[in-house]
């Protein structure tokens, strides 16, 4: 799959770590099912300043599992392909390219296995794939749509499932101001995706949109609260969606969770899912 658009950057090239100075993060979140039940998953990496940061979370809907392990570890003491997409850290491993990838991690009572495979374009935010970053520059696209397989293993027993994951691919490079937003990344069927940031804090956003033809269009956003539920309105979209959300992963100044989403779209109910990373 490849698109004839004019981007900035080259997703197939941009999956291999940037530069040591650089900020290079890897970041994956899935919503799995076996039968009636579902997982929400994420496993992340990244490198900066010389340090491999690891989260691996679960949770299972309802009253079931949910568990967590995050670890630092010099970049030196893990493996971190300069030529390909390889990381393997004492909690996880990435691997792969741009249209099959394999993930595995684990926390103290659970593993995840999962082969991803793309069936969608990719999403190039703000349509080139780079943007300005709280005073300096990142690059950022998404695999919004990857067909997801394999097993989740919760106290020995093992689960075979299937589902959806979101790849979010980013770089950060000389910034001057510590980054602070809210950021959706939302799955809305029929190969609609949104990536959505807010990084001004008071719930002006903007977003990018992606269908499956590959076409993109950037358009304004409001993001406004509801007792912890989002209403995010967007005129161009004649969109409205409501976005609830529990947490996935949690720590210090850093909140990822699992989102909901129902509402109208162009004039249709659509209802879908997704992802949102708080940091700051």
């Amino acid at each position: 799959m490849t698109t004839t658009r004019p981007t900035l950057i080259d997703a197939a090239e941009g999956l291999t770590p940037t530069s040591p100075d650089n900020t290079d993060s890897w970041w994956f979140c899935a919503k799995l099912q076996e039968e009636d039940r579902v997982f929400w998953v994420k496993i992340h990496t990244m490198t900066m300043q010389g340090v491999c940061h690891s989260t691996v979370a679960l949770l299972e809907e309802g009253d079931g599992h949910h568990s967590g392990k995050y670890s630092a570890e010099a970049v030196a003491d893990v493996k971190v392909s300069a030529d390909s997409l390889h990381v393997q850290t004492s909690l996880l491993t990435v691997s792969g390219d741009l249209d099959q990838l394999e993930l595995s991690g684990a926390t103290d009572a659970a593993s995840i296995r999962l082969t991803l495979r793309r069936e969608a374009p990719v999403l190039y935010n703000g349509g080139g794939g780079v943007f300005p970053f709280f005073g300096g520059t990142t690059g950022q696209y998404a695999l919004p749509g990857l067909t997801a397989s394999g097993t989740v293993t919760i106290e020995g027993t093992t689960h075979h499932v299937s589902g959806r994951t979101w790849l979010d691919r980013q770089w950060v490079s000389g910034i001057t101001q510590p980054p602070r937003f809210t950021w959706l990344g939302l799955d809305l069927g029929a190969g609609r995706y949104l990536s959505v940031w807010d990084s001004v804090g008071d719930g002006t956003s903007w977003l990018t949109q992606l269908t499956d033809d590959g076409s993109h269009l950037i358009a304004p956003a409001r993001r406004t609260d509801h007792d912890g539920r989002w209403t995010l309105t967007v005129p161009a979209l004649d969109a409205s969606l409501e976005v609830s959300h529990q947490a996935l992963s949690s720590a210090e100044g850093a909140y990822t969770g699992a989102c909901h989403v129902t509402g109208t779209l162009a004039g249709e109910d659509i209802t879908g899912h997704g992802f949102t990373d708080i940091i700051g």
